[in-house]
């Protein structure tokens, strides 16, 4: 079954190929012609309503008029009126039908198409379907009404095509519009044919109750060629099935047989070429198809997954952005309500000690419930000691106001979103935010950071998507060197402690008046180059479920190359560590 709508390559070849066989059990090009057009109508559906895409499908062929049945030579005479015809008068025949009304199911039944004398070009056009689907068959009226053997053989290689009318209502070149166009709601109507070797001309008919697309209309053209394969055998054969063609002298048949015999061979031999030249042009067309095909995909899947990735990683900053803020509000507020407090408190604690003090001065001989008191509660140490507690007090509420703002740095919320910034600050801002992954606990030891910042001008960047990149790579970076410590834990006394502690080493230095270059290298286990040629892939993770997304280092690609104009590479020899290597302009280029 084949939707026209729908219609493919392979639908092309494997209906072709039916086509083509179907002439093996036929006696007559009458039953061939049968065979054909109840192959199509069987099989091509609307698979949207489950019916016969064709309300009506029929085949003609030009016969000269002394081929054709008595019956039809009166049918074509009453047609021609006072002309009398020769032999050679071209018509075109009605020789198959098949349609959904019964009538429709036999061609003596054909109320006006039995046959069409072709008398003349004049008479031609009067007749605008014919006309029209000689017109689009790519044939010339002349070769139809009298074919010139000189140009034949010419003619009829290259002589194949269709016949398309995408919108039959109100066309000009379908009769009968209220009485079959609009009643059966005819949609379009498409015809394939060719020429035969006897300069005859033949054509299928199709009337659809749905609209095919150009494509569709392009891929039936070639069927026109399997058709004439079939029909082929019958040319000087048989026509009708109860009719049998003229006695002629024993000398002149086997003269004209083998001249036919010779052309059918030449004939058959031209259309296969044809067929395959459609084959080849065909599979070109579909493979370039194919190619243009996957590269969208391709263009659309990498589209998916950036805009995928970006929808993670906006709402990873969202997130992050709004926790920031939410911890910056609420640490903020009672920091600074007890560091603002902490400088009263100091004020009111030395007064009081002051006072104390001048006590001691005015009565240095208290009473000896006092003296006791003095002594229990070790007024010198208090005194001392108070001091050096509310200054702890004032410093650990000056670090915390420090990490609101490191945190505040790092997502930049209260800023544009491009701006001049100093680079360090970013960085420094990332490292006390990852301050507590690089501690040493359960026996790993501390993460050494080693700086080397040289004067770098301002930068003109996306500060919360830049320090974003540093927190990836400083992220992969503490992760690499605990996995290596991990590993070192698991081995022996001399591996535990023969190696250099876990580093993380970064430099920033002016690479020339445009470009500034950052490095951040650690001495974990390395990557290898299988790996490093995919670390900024989509997705690409060599981490454990669970413990990395894989969109990292490919945000941080985005960022620093599409956002940025710059570059970053990764330089790694498995076991001596990695380096991430950031060039990024002092200027965006807009």
């Amino acid at each position: 079954m084949y939707d026209l709508q729908k219609f493919t390559l392979r639908d092309m070849s494997e209906c072709g190929l039916a086509l083509r066989h179907l002439g093996n059990k036929a006696n007559s090009l009458e039953e061939a012609s049968n065979y054909i057009i109840q192959y199509l109508y069987n099989n091509l559906i609307d698979k949207e309503s489950g019916k016969n895409s064709c309300v009506l499908i029929r085949f003609f062929k030009t016969h000269s008029y002394g081929e054709l049945t008595s019956e039809l030579q009166e049918y074509a005479q009453e047609q021609l009126g006072n002309y009398l015809p020769d032999d050679s008068l071209k018509c075109l025949t009605l020789l198959a039908t098949a349609g959904e009304l019964p009538e429709w199911n036999s061609r003596h039944k054909s109320g006006g198409h039995k046959t069409i004398p072709l008398a003349n070009e004049e008479a031609i056009a009067r007749i605008p379907m014919i006309f029209q689907l000689i017109q689009q068959l790519g044939l010339n009226l002349g070769t139809v009404v009298q074919p010139d053997p000189n140009l034949l053989t010419d003619l009829e290689q290259r002589m194949y095509n269709v016949f398309y009318i995408p919108d039959a209502l109100g066309s000009p070149y379908i009769p009968s519009q209220t009485s079959f166009v609009i009643p059966f709601n005819i949609k379009s109507v498409v015809g394939f044919g060719g020429l035969l070797p006897s300069g005859n001309m033949f054509v299928i008919l199709m009337f659809l109750r749905v609209v095919i697309p150009r494509p569709s209309v392009d891929l039936l053209r070639p069927l026109a060629l399997n058709v004439k394969m079939t029909i082929l055998p019958f040319e000087n054969e048989n026509i009708f099935s109860d009719h049998s063609q003229h006695v002629v002298n024993d000398k002149i048949s086997i003269a004209t047989n083998n001249n036919d015999n010779s052309q059918y061979l030449n004939s058959q031999i031209a259309t296969l070429t044809q067929l395959l030249d459609v084959s080849e042009q065909s599979t070109i067309s579909q493979s370039d198809r194919l190619e243009q095909t996957n590269a969208h995909l391709q263009q659309t899947l990498d589209k998916l997954q950036n805009t995928q990735i970006q929808l993670i990683h906006t709402e990873k900053m969202s997130s992050l952005g709004q926790l920031v803020a939410g911890i910056a509000h609420e640490i903020n507020n009672p920091v600074n309500f007890i560091h603002g407090n902490l400088i009263y408190t100091k004020q009111y604690t030395e007064n009081l000690l002051n006072l104390i003090q001048s006590y001691q001065d005015y009565y240095p001989n208290p009473p000896e419930e006092i003296q006791e008191l003095i002594k229990e509660t070790e007024l010198s140490f208090l005194a001392e000691d108070l001091t050096k507690i509310l200054t702890s007090m004032t410093v650990g509420t000056k670090r915390i106001s420090e990490i609101v703002k490191s945190l505040r740095n790092f997502s930049r919320l209260d800023e544009a979103e491009i701006k001049n910034i100093d680079i360090h600050e970013g960085i420094d801002s990332t490292l006390m935010i990852l301050e507590h992954c690089m501690q040493a606990r359960h026996g790993y030891p501390e993460i050494k950071i080693i700086k080397e910042y040289s004067q770098l001008p301002p930068i003109e960047c996306y500060p919360s998507q830049l320090n974003q990149v540093f927190l990836n790579i400083l992220t992969n970076a503490i992760d690499a060197l605990q996995s290596l410590n991990e590993s070192r834990v698991m081995g022996s006394i001399e591996e535990k402690y023969n190696h250099p502690l876990p580093t993380i080493h970064i430099r920033t230095k002016v690479l020339d008046s445009k470009w500034v270059a950052i490095s951040i290298a650690d001495n974990g286990c390395g990557i290898n180059e299988e790996v490093r040629y995919r670390l900024f892939d989509p997705f690409f993770t060599t981490k454990p479920v669970g413990k990395g997304a894989g969109i990292g280092l490919s945000i941080s690609y985005q960022i620093i190359v599409e956002k940025h104009g710059g570059k970053i590479s990764c330089i790694s020899i498995p076991g001596q560590g990695a380096e991430f290597v950031i060039e990024i302009p002092v200027k965006i280029k807009n």
